[in-house]
């Protein structure tokens, strides 16, 4: 019993203390309007096999401004997959 408990603790605590973090790149002079448009990247093994292709995403945008981030379906498939398969969210706002 003191087993699982340890094991259900650590495996809590490795979600729970996961760090969330976000890239913005800003474009021109950054969003102007109210317009989202979401993609994601995928890896597997640490390796990008697609890529959200934020100039298409744009739409010929002058001003956009891009966040990629990790949330919480991201953090499900790769903990599912033990690390094996990720992804990554893509934001593009016009």
């Amino acid at each position: 019993m003191k087993k699982v408990i340890i094991t259900v603790s650590s495996l809590f605590l490795v979600v729970a203390l996961n760090s969330c973090y976000i890239n913005t790149h800003v474009v021109g002079e950054g969003a102007k309007g109210s317009e989202v448009i979401k993609s994601k990247s995928w890896y597997i093994l640490g390796n990008r096999i697609s890529e959200a292709d934020t100039k298409t995403m744009a739409g010929g945008a002058a001003n956009y401004s891009v966040d990629t981030r990790h949330n919480f379906v991201d953090y499900l498939i790769n903990s599912v997959t033990f690390g094996l398969v990720g992804s990554r969210t893509v934001t593009v706002k016009k």
